[in-house]
């Protein structure tokens, strides 16, 4: 039976549009890769007061649909400035 206490990490880049969640397979790497580029990583450790997300993630399993977009990204556009399209052999670009 899993417990219901399970640690959710979320990156909270400013330059995000919203909170992305981050697996816990994840987070090493994504951490090291933060590092290397130069970010700064802040750890903040002690008893802070619970909030009503936390308490929801604690009884509920999370799993992030869609990614939150550097703001002032367009949907459909990816950072590098190219947009996303969808083939469809059947007619044109969705």
């Amino acid at each position: 039976m899993d417990s219901i206490f399970h640690e959710k990490w979320f990156n909270l880049n400013s330059l995000l549009t919203g909170p992305e969640l981050i697996s816990d397979t994840y987070l090493a790497l994504f951490l090291a890769q933060l590092q290397q580029e130069g970010y700064s990583i802040f750890v903040i450790r002690g008893n802070l007061p619970e909030c009503e997300a936390e308490q929801i993630l604690a009884f509920m399993r999370v799993h992030q649909q869609q990614r939150p977009r550097l703001i002032g990204e367009e949907e459909g556009q990816t950072s590098s400035g190219y947009h996303c399209l969808t083939w469809n052999p059947d007619g044109p670009p969705l």
